[in-house]
Parts: C-alpha cells; structure tokens; sequence
C-alpha cells in the first residue's frame, strides 16, 4: 500500500449529516489544530438533508430556530416564507452547504475535509488504533479517537415480498426518491408507495401534486399509519405546536426515564389526581390532530382516507408522528390518494397483490419502509461488545442472559415509576429479531470509550440533539469526563431499554426511540458534562421553548470549565 493510501488523523468522522457536521465542529472548537477527517459515501454532504434526497414538496418536520444551530442562524428564509415556521427543506439544504463552508480552523473549512464518495468497508480496532477502510479502493484511514455519525437513515429496509423481483416497472427505496425523475418523468403515471410513516406520506403527497395516480399501502400486519400533530400552537405563548412541546415543564409529562425525580413526578405518575391530569392533557393533543385530519371526511370515503387513523394513541407513539406542516396535506391526499390498509401477499408484472383479493396496477414502487438498525461495517462480535444492536441468533449466550437479568429488574422498577406503563393498548408486536442498542446515555460504549456513536437516535429535534450529543461525545473522547463504574452503566443502560420497550412499545424495541424525549434527554446528558448555560430564569426555566439558540454558549462554557480545573488542580 502506498503512503497516499493510507491518511491518519487525530479523529475520524463516519457521516457528512448534521450528527456528522456538529461533531467536526464542536471537535474542532476544542482542538482547532488537529487533523480531523470526515468520511462520507455520497457525493455531498447533509445526509437526509443532502441535495441527493431533495424534491420540491419535501418540508422539514421542526421550524425556523430548531432547524439550524446555534451558532449560525437560518436567515435565507423569512418567517412570512414559512408555514407557522416549517419550510421548504431545500433551504436547510442550502443552510449545511454554507455552514460547512464558513466554519474553518487551522487554514481548512469543514467541507475541506470531508472526504467524498468514501463508503466504509470495515471500521476495526488495530492496536489503539481505529481503521477504516473504504469501498472498492485501498485507501484507509487511521486515528486514536471515532465518532460514528452515520446515523440512522443510512441503511434502507426493504421487505421481502414474494414476486417483488418479477416486477416490469421501476421500484426504489425512498432514500433515492429525491433524486429520481419519477415525478417529471410521463412514463410513470401509476405510483405505489408502501410504508405508514411520515415518509411516505411526503412521498404520496409529492406524487399525487405532480398529478400522478398514486395508490398508498399500509400493511395491516404493522404499526400503521403515522400521527400528525397540528402545526398551531394551542396557547398563544408559543409560535407553533414544536414550541409548544419541547419545554422542560412537558418534559416532566412525557413518561421519560431522563426526567429527575421529584414530588411533582411523583404526584403526576403516582396518584389518581395527577393521572387525570395527564391523561386529559395527552386526550387533548390527541383530539386536536384528530379534528384536523377529519378521517371520516366526505372527499375521502371513496378514496379509503380513514385507513390514515392511527391504531394507537399520540401518547404511545407506537404508528410514529409528524407535523401538518403545509396547508392542503390532507386535501391533496383525500382527494388524490388512494389508501390501502392491507397486507401484500405478492407482486407481479405490473400489478401488487393484496390479501384482501384486490391488486394495484402500478408504474412504479416506491418503498418508504424505513431503515436497517445493523452498522454495514462493524462485524457483529466487535458491535455487540460495543453495544450496537445486532442479528439475535448472533447475540452471546451467557452475555443475553445477564442483560435478561438486569432488564428484568429494571423493568420493575420502571413500572413502579411511571405505572400508567403497564396498561399499553392493543398493538401490533414483532418478534424481537435484533438485540436492542446497549450505548451508555445512547452514545458511548461500555467498555471502551475511544469510539462514540451519535445520531442513531429518533428524537423529535435533530439539530438541537445533535450539538448536544457531539459535545457530550468529544468530553468522553477527551477524557474530561468522570464516568460511572461500569456496572453502574450497565445498569442504567438496562432502565433505558426496559423503558423503551414499555414507553414506545413496538418503536422501543430497538431502545433508540426517544422521540418526544429531546428537553429531558439532552438536559440529562448537559447536567452530566456539569454544564447550564442553556438553562433560563424562573418561570422561563420551566415554559420557554427549546431553542437552538439556547445551546450558544455551551462549548465556551465547557473550555473554560476544563480550563479552570486545570488551574485548580495545578496549585
């Protein structure tokens, strides 16, 4: 191998997507000289958020001052552009090509060292050294410290479907939809998109606005369809309905195992009073994004728009959720759309099979069906002793008896909690086919704390998440952090996936489903670092939104912090 093959850092980055672009960035305020390389596999940056997933009708789901970070705002969007905040994602698009470009240390911008088209291939722990070494070349790159970005959205899923290979017209994950010519292209009519999430409903909405026939399927063995929330906030407070949810004093009313306890826990999770309470509050957010969808509306009886009601309530989260963030959604899709609660027995020709005797005569398919949990380049021994979720029949014996153990004692103690866990509705359940992700606070390993793993997550804010999640990561890297005896991890560790499980059930399988947790989750991880410049006074503490301004200050906070206990520790 020649010496241009082979490049070594003091940190290597895996992903280009705002997990990707925080870590680079908070890394390099703390360490502006070192030599950092990101590694990417497409050919730009963003991730989800990259020019190669775009399409015009594609909004983003968190509005202005959430969507951005903080220490660059989002201003090539006005407010008055927006729909009570949420906006076009092309401009988000636009705002990490920029951010890339501005942020510079030591002579190189952030998009300076990202390294393109450079899909991993085997990420391995040499000596004290990571290498990872990329696709189809022989280039590897080598450094002490990791931080894998790559996230979740990385690895479609698709379902096995028998005769799906027997298929004449053009079927694709939702990953390559953005950068399809489905939409303008006149020989595709007929599109069929399968999935309830709030993906492909974007995708149906995309379809059917380009004056396509589109035909949307659900399976009835799933989840079901997503949830939406409405887009208006109910008190005059807050701008939109984001606002209105992510502050600390919702954060105490979401069940979450990263709120502190206290007397008002207590009284909200442990006696009748503050169980009514709770539960009207819940019933109520539930009753607005009922009334909006309005399932049994006129325009959409023939057309089967009441199979969109979610199986479970908003509170469960078990169908997912996402925001009425443009106007018509509902209209467009009622009147153009025709959905399907049925599962597919098959596919063939040109037709897709469903068990209820009916087929769709289709041009194209479109599988918004979500993502792969497993790492593509971590064998699966090095990603259970990481705890990484891996395939169940590859899981050790004796080391899934002592998790069984620790998570049934955290169970109970779960539900002593928060008892209103115990009662979850009728919901569809799968065999639990991967073992869950086993990350202390979701990012670091137990065992070795020279790799991190941020964005593998789905949480209600991914930007605001992100700054915290890199700042938490690039203290263990750096060793700046006190943290637990092992066993004490692995015991909370084991309360998290217990949690998860009865919290989000069949979304909380896999213990990275946190999605209305970001105020207690991210305050949980701030409090750890001893850091609370994102904090607020008096009432505002308790009612003011989760802003990403708000995270301004922390990583000057977090130096000088460090600065001082040098200082001390040196006299």
């Amino acid at each position: 191998m020649s010496a241009e093959d082979k490049q070594e850092a003091d940190l290597i980055i895996i992903g280009s997507g705002i997990y990707g672009i925080q870590a680079a960035r908070t890394y390099l305020e703390v360490h502006p000289d070192d030599c950092v390389i990101i590694l990417e596999a497409s050919s730009c940056p963003g991730g989800v958020w990259s020019e190669e997933r775009m399409y015009d009708v594609f909004w983003t789901q968190t509005p202005l001052q959430t969507t951005e970070f903080s220490d660059q705002p989002l201003t090539n969007v006005s407010w008055n552009e927006t729909y009570h905040g949420y906006f076009p994602a092309k401009y988000f698009t636009a705002y990490l090509s920029d951010y890339l470009k501005c942020h510079a240390y030591n002579g190189l911008s952030l998009m300076d060292r990202i390294i393109f088209n450079a899909s991993v291939r085997r990420l391995q722990k040499e000596g004290w050294k990571w290498v990872a070494k990329i696709e189809n070349s022989d280039s590897t790159y080598t450094a002490p410290k990791v931080i894998d970005a790559s996230g979740h959205t990385t690895i479609p899923s698709l379902p096995e479907i028998p005769g799906a290979e027997t298929f004449k017209g053009l079927s694709l994950h939702q990953k390559k939809f953005g950068k399809s010519d489905i939409l303008s292209d006149s020989r595709y009519q007929h599109i069929t998109v399968i999935g309830g999430a709030k993906s492909a409903a974007d995708v149906a909405y995309a379809a059917a606005k380009a004056g396509k026939s589109v035909s949307w399927i659900i399976r009835k063995s799933g989840s079901g369809p997503a949830a939406y929330a409405p887009p208006t906030a109910p008190v005059k407070l807050y701008r939109n309905s984001n606002e209105a949810f992510h502050h600390r004093l919702m954060g105490t009313l979401c069940a979450s195992v990263f709120s502190e306890q206290s007397w008002w826990s207590r009284f909200i999770y442990r006696t009748r009073i503050g169980n009514w309470i709770l539960r009207g509050l819940w019933n109520t957010m539930q009753a607005d994004g009922e009334k909006i969808a309005n399932f049994n509306r006129a325009d959409g009886k023939n057309n089967g728009f009441a199979n969109l009601k979610p199986d479970t309530t908003v509170f469960w989260q078990n169908d997912s959720s996402g925001v009425l963030q443009r106007k018509d959604f509902f209209d467009v899709i009622a009147s153009h759309v025709q959905v399907f609660r049925q599962d597919i027995t098959h596919i063939g020709g040109h037709e897709v099979f469903l068990a209820n005797k009916t087929s769709v005569n289709t041009d194209v398919i479109v599988y918004a069906t979500g993502w792969k949990h497993l790492s593509p380049y971590i064998d699966d021994r090095t990603a259970s002793e990481l705890g990484l979720t891996i395939p169940k029949p590859t899981e050790d014996s004796q080391k899934a008896a002592k998790w069984r153990e620790l998570d049934q004692r955290a169970n109970n103690k779960i539900l002593k909690r928060f008892p209103i866990l115990s009662k979850p509705p009728p919901h569809y359940q799968h065999g639990q086919k991967e073992a869950p992700f086993r990350l202390y606070k979701s990012i670091i390993p137990v065992h070795d704390h020279s790799i991190a793993f941020i964005g593998k997550l789905m949480i209600g804010n991914h930007c605001y998440n992100a700054e915290v999640q890199a700042l938490y990561a690039v203290a263990v890297l750096d060793h700046k952090i006190a943290l637990p005896s092992e066993e004490h991890m692995e015991e909370e560790i084991a309360s998290v996936v217990a949690w998860c499980k009865r919290r989000y059930l069949t979304k909380g399988i896999a213990a990275n489903w946190f999605y209305w947790d970001l105020v207690p989750y991210t305050d949980a991880l701030l409090k750890e670092l001893g850091l609370s410049s994102h904090r607020k006074k008096g009432w505002k503490d308790l009612l003011a939104p989760a802003l990403a301004p708000d995270l301004k200050g922390l990583i000057n906070e977090y130096t000088q912090r460090n600065t001082d206990a040098r200082a001390k520790k040196s006299k």
